[in-house]
Parts: structure tokens; sequence; C-alpha cells
């Protein structure tokens, strides 16, 4: 059994000559819970269609359950469960009706786990689509993908439109019932606070290429933000590398940088500046300081 269940190598994609994708190299092993971040038109829903088979690289490869995305058999299709921003199921069906589709669809289908599902939703079979809410909708789409026992669940953007407590709801649910038995997860969303909830490990795109790919509590410890204050002014040069971003006002500077460490302390010390104080960050606070478009620094790991 293959330990990688997402494999992508040296992966390029242009659209209408634009590079999309810049040399990504990216694996997810099996039962990792993998948040792959990035602002609107960094590429990530181009690598899920990629990974399915939906589109096709300019250069590179990907693997998807060891067996490349350019020939997925219907065997590999039917052990992926997806689940996507919108909801987008066939809106005139009744709920029945969609149900029967998908399980007739399907090379296997747990009636048992399904109907437990649809009872914890409290979802009712007779009612069309389009007359559930939103909430509704995205607890039905995740039983329909859950329905299948997927070796992969790929959450892209599953939670947009829910309020809090219904998010926490369907993530919370998706991860328990996935975990226990090993289950990977694939999830992109825009609501960083829930992936900072459940990730083990985070990617993050900015300009075509994956600047970030490391666990989420070593992405924390590697990524510092510092708040300097001089005696008279701000230095040039502090002579640092693998700065993320700085800004100068002042006599102060607010500097971010990738994998902190004391030789790097040293070097500010030896500048004397009058105070030193570290700002706490969230994933949010890091995902918004990779992606400005400043000097980025590759945190991976």
């Amino acid at each position: 059994m293959n330990d990688n269940v997402i494999k992508i190598e040296n992966l390029v994609k242009y659209f209408d000559g634009r590079c999309v994708l810049d040399g990504i190299n990216l694996t997810v092993p099996r039962g990792c819970i993998y948040g792959l971040l990035g602002r609107n038109g960094a590429g990530k829903t181009t690598i899920i269609r990629i990974l399915l088979g939906l589109d096709f690289p300019t250069r590179g490869h990907s693997f998807l359950l060891g067996t490349d995305s350019a020939k997925l058999p219907a065997k590999v299709h039917g052990q992926v469960g997806c689940v996507a921003e919108g909801h987008n199921l066939i809106q005139n069906y009744k709920v029945s009706r969609l149900i029967k589709l998908c399980k007739d669809l399907s090379l296997r289908w747990n009636d048992d786990f399904f109907d437990h599902l649809m009872e914890m939703f409290h979802l009712p079979r007779e009612r069309r689509v389009r007359d559930l809410s939103m909430g509704m909708r995205a607890q039905l789409n995740l039983a329909l993908a859950m329905a299948i026992d997927p070796e992969l669940l790929i959450l892209d953007d599953p939670t947009l439109g829910l309020d809090t407590t219904s998010r926490r709801q369907f993530l919370e649910l998706a991860v328990d019932l996935l975990q226990k038995d090993g289950r990977t997860i694939l999830f992109c969303s825009h609501i960083l606070n829930d992936v900072e909830r459940i990730a083990d490990r985070i990617g993050i795109l900015a300009a075509g290429k994956l600047v970030v790919d490391c666990p989420l509590e070593e992405l924390k410890k590697r990524v510092t933000k510092l708040r300097l204050i001089f005696g008279e002014s701000v230095p040039t040069d502090l002579y640092l590398t693998e700065i993320i971003n700085q800004q100068i006002e002042g006599r102060e500077l607010v500097i971010t940088l990738a994998n902190w460490n004391r030789q790097k302390q040293t070097i500010i010390d030896t500048f004397k500046p009058s105070s030193c104080t570290e700002i706490p960050m969230s994933l949010e606070d890091i995902f918004l300081e990779c992606t400005k478009p400043a000097p980025l620094a590759t945190a991976t790991g």
C-alpha cells in the first residue's frame, strides 16, 4: 500500500500564456489532514482538477492513491469523495432521487452508514434539493461523499455560506468520521480559522509556487514576527536572510522571518535595538504575511 495518498512532481500549468503553477512538489501521506491555502486564483482548484484527471498539466506529474492522475481508472475515482464550494447538486431532483443516482453510479456504497448520517442530519428525502438550506445541502453533500467509504476526502471550500455553528459541526464530523480509520483529507478553504482547527500540515501557494509546506505546529514555530525599536533610526540593512516581510515607520521596524533561530537573534542583538518584542501570529497572520507582494522565503520541512 502506497503511504502517499497524493504525490505531485514538478507540476507546471499555463493558462493563456500565464503560469498558474510553477514547479509544484507536494506529498500528502496517508492519514494526514492537509490544508492547502492560497488567495483567489492561486491554483488550488487547478491542482485538485489535475489530481482528479479533470485537467492536465503543462509539465510534470501527479499521482492519486499511487496511480498517475492522467490514467485514473474507475476504481480509484471510486475511492475519492469530493465536497466542493456551493454544493452544486442537481437542484430539481428530490433528495431520494439524487441518492439513488449517486448509489447507482458508485462502485461501493455503505447503506447503514449513509442512513445513519441522514438521520443524524435530519435530512428530508422527499424535498427537492433546491428547497434545502445551504447548511442542509452541505450536510447532504458530505453524506453522499462519505457513503462510498473514501480513502481520500477532498474538501474544496465546502463551508462557504455556512454560519459558524454549522461550519464547526460539519468539519468536526468529517474529521471524526475519517480519522478513525486513518483516512486522508485535502482541505482548501478561505476560512483559515477552520483550517487551523483541523489541519496537521499546511501548504501555501503564492505566485505560482508552494512557498510553505510543513506541519502546522512547526510552521508556527518557524515563522516569527518581531517589533524592533531603535534609539535613532532603523539600520539600512540587518544582514538577515529569509525575510518574508518588513515595514519601517520612524524608529520602528516590524519584520517577519522564516526559520527563526539563535543566529538571527544574535545578528539583531549586534544592532542594539532598545526593545525587541515578538508578535504572536495565528495561521491567518502567517498566511497574510506569506502571500503579500513581497520577497518570499520558503518554509518547508
